[in-house]
């Protein structure tokens, strides 16, 4: 029985995760902040000094890059000799937010390229 219910509330947490966007951007720093959201459908919209992103993508690349994020484990971090000028980077998913502040996560700078590379900003 606690078997079955586990299995049930792992699946009601994996459907609400698919069912929100991906967000991500910068905020903090001397870089002007932007954001951008990728729709399950995915429908891709962002703002600020990325400029206005109006973009498309395969609803199953959508779902990669969730479960990408989801698989990497990705914590918050402040990285050692991170200066206040630098900007912080964020990924939210479903109520989960992880940002880091300097470029000491290798994982999360993987996501972060597949990510812009997903909704052709290039990789920064």
């Amino acid at each position: 029985m606690l078997a079955a219910s586990t299995a049930a509330l792992a699946a009601c947490g994996s459907a609400a995760v698919a069912d929100t966007p991906i967000v991500f951007g910068i905020t903090g720093g001397n870089i002007a902040p932007y954001r951008v959201s990728i729709r399950p459908n995915g429908s891709v919209r962002g703002s600020g000094s990325q400029g206005t992103v109006r973009r498309q993508i395969p609803p199953p690349r959508v779902r990669q890059l969730t479960h990408e994020i989801e698989q990497a484990h990705l914590a918050s971090r402040s990285c050692p000799g991170s200066v206040p000028d630098v900007a912080s980077q964020y990924i939210r998913v479903g109520g989960r937010t992880v940002t880091v502040h300097g470029g000491c996560e290798a994982q999360f700078r993987r996501v972060w390229g597949d990510l812009l590379q997903a909704v052709g900003l290039g990789v920064t």
